[in-house]
């Protein structure tokens, strides 16, 4: 899983996002979940993942 510009990897990065841009990538990440050629990589995948739907529940709660 490598950097891509314009797509967040640290937590300020991350709240710069609008909802639907959030929704968006965490969305993207899912897609490449499902492709993941390693056990590695789905666990990046995985990673990312549960640190976007945090992201994600901590705005609803605010």
């Amino acid at each position: 899983m490598g950097k891509r510009s314009g797509v967040p990897h640290r937590d300020d990065e991350l709240h710069k996002l609008s909802n639907d841009e959030l929704q968006s990538e965490l969305e993207r990440s899912r897609r490449r979940l499902g492709i993941a050629r390693s056990t590695k990589l789905a666990k990046q995948w995985q990673k990312r993942i549960h640190w976007l739907e945090s992201a994600l529940v901590s705005r609803d709660t605010q």
